[in-house]
């Protein structure tokens, strides 16, 4: 995939999350409804607290450290897709997967800078609440795995020198 393209729909699945969440902030953070009965609610509520990893073991990490956090990440997921797009042969799944990545680290930078926190709006009964960035990671992942599965031959012969070694120059 040409980078125009991974640009092109990186923006298109964040601006359709934050348009979700910006009509949910203005007209529906307080309804709360049944969707399927006994299985999923819509239910807005605003996670300002956290990661939710860390808000499983209530630790709460401030703003200004998830917002810090989110740009580490997405630059390490930009540099780590490059290292792997000039390794790799087969690089349709990779190209899926990280625009779902990148997408999903992008859409949680944005829900802390504009809404202080995430607004996770499906409630899958009674385990947990999420939202279309969580899903937008749960791609990533998926996909990722199907890259290394059909790239495992290169992937083992990565070494981490060689690692080192491209960022040492992309870096500089």
């Amino acid at each position: 995939m040409r980078i125009r393209l991974i640009i092109f729909l990186v923006i298109i699945l964040v601006a359709i999350e934050q348009i979700i969440k910006l009509i949910i902030c203005l007209n529906y953070q307080d309804i709360s409804l049944e969707i399927i009965p006994s299985l999923v609610d819509f239910k807005p509520t605003l996670n300002n607290k956290t990661f939710y990893w860390l808000g499983l073991m209530n630790i709460d990490f401030g703003r200004w450290l998830r917002l810090a956090t989110a740009i580490i990440i997405l630059i390490a997921l930009c540099l780590f897709y490059l290292y792997l797009k000039r390794t790799l042969q087969n690089k349709k799944w990779l190209d899926i997967s990280f625009v779902f990545g990148i997408a999903g680290v992008l859409c949680s930078l944005s829900d802390n800078i504009f809404f202080g926190g995430s607004w996770d709006y499906v409630y899958l009964k009674p385990l947990f609440i999420f939202d279309l960035k969580d899903i937008y990671m749960d791609c990533f992942s998926i996909f990722f795995l199907i890259c290394c599965y059909r790239n495992r031959t290169e992937i083992s012969n990565i070494k981490m020198k060689n690692i080192i070694s491209f960022l040492k120059n992309e870096l500089k």
